[in-house]
């Protein structure tokens, strides 16, 4: 047997160690490296999640959340229940501006159901709706039958005082009440009616003065009061203000109604009116516009007095 020589087995187990030094070392499996917990990550605390956000949806004082409004393709009207009630004044408003826009005659024809309904593209029980709005402002009048439709009726001084007498006499007015908020009105419209400066105005007062000369004599009373109420209705019509015209119409109508009342006017009064008349109408031609608001103030003190006591009827 071969002994070996000094020194060839150190270099033998030498390159042995060396060996195994430069050999890679295997990769462990990576599924067994998933499940080995390390040690160092178990003893450390598990990291906190951020928080979400919180909730949009508004909350009740009891801490119920309200519901949030449902996304609807119909109109808010309508998904709150109003849309009969939205629909039918649009064709309530719509309807009235043809209306007011009649330049003809009373009583102009406007069309049709069928053809008023396609004009407004409205339902039919829409438009009926509407029509009867209008028909209780008296600015529509409805026909059946051959030759009906629907028919424009211009806005009235009537239609205005009869609802106005509803709810002065729901008040509890007087027509001495209604006599002292007249006064200022007609003082107003002597005075503008004085300084004007068309002459045609002037004369349309003249003439109206001329052609009723002599009603203070008149057997009937009636015809008297008519005389009285309408000198100072004219007053306002030729001041040229609408406002004013409408506020004299409005009061001398109620003053007029034998329901609220009768207003008096004797033989001895009505001679003060005529007088009066005459008396205006001249400082009307000369211009004088602080006789007239005088004469208006005196003629209204007197108007007033003799009225009949009590509140207005309710209807």
């Amino acid at each position: 047997m071969a002994v070996p020589k000094p020194g060839v087995r150190a270099t033998t187990a030498k390159k042995s160690v060396a060996e195994k030094k430069s050999k890679p070392v295997a990769a462990k499996p990576a599924a067994a490296a998933a499940t080995k917990p390390s040690t160092k990550a178990a003893a450390r605390p598990a990291p906190k999640r951020a928080a979400k956000p919180a909730s949009k949806v508004p909350f009740k004082a009891a801490g119920k959340p309200v519901a949030k409004p449902r996304a609807a393709s119909l109109p808010a009207s309508q998904v709150e229940g109003r849309a009969s009630t939205s629909l039918v004044q649009q064709a309530v408003d719509a309807l009235r501006q043809r209306i007011l826009a009649v330049t003809g005659p009373d009583n102009a024809f406007l069309g049709s159901e069928e053809q008023l309904i396609a004009t407004l593209g409205v339902s039919r029980p829409t438009f009926r709706q509407a029509a009867r709005l209008l028909e209780h402002e008296a600015l529509l009048k409805i026909k059946r039958g051959i030759g009906g439709g629907f028919f424009a009726q211009p806005p009235s001084v009537q239609a205005v005082s009869r609802m106005a007498a509803i709810f002065l006499g729901s008040q509890g007015t007087t027509l001495q009440q209604i006599a002292n908020a007249t006064a200022p009105v007609i003082e107003e419209a002597a005075g503008v009616l004085a300084g004007t400066s068309d002459a045609s105005v002037r004369r349309r007062l003249a003439e109206h003065v001329k052609q009723n000369a002599g009603f203070e004599a008149s057997p009937d009373e009636g015809h008297r009061v008519q005389a009285v109420l309408a000198f100072d209705t004219l007053i306002g019509q030729l001041s040229g203000n609408p406002a004013l015209a409408l506020m004299l119409s409005l009061l001398h109508g109620l003053v007029r109604n034998p329901a609220h009342g009768l207003f008096r006017v004797t033989p001895a009064r009505a001679r003060a009116h005529a007088e009066y008349q005459q008396q205006l109408a001249a400082a009307v031609q000369k211009r004088d516009v602080a006789t007239a608001r005088q004469l208006a103030r005196q003629h209204s003190a007197s108007m007033s007095s003799g009225l009949p006591k009590g509140a207005l009827a309710a209807a």
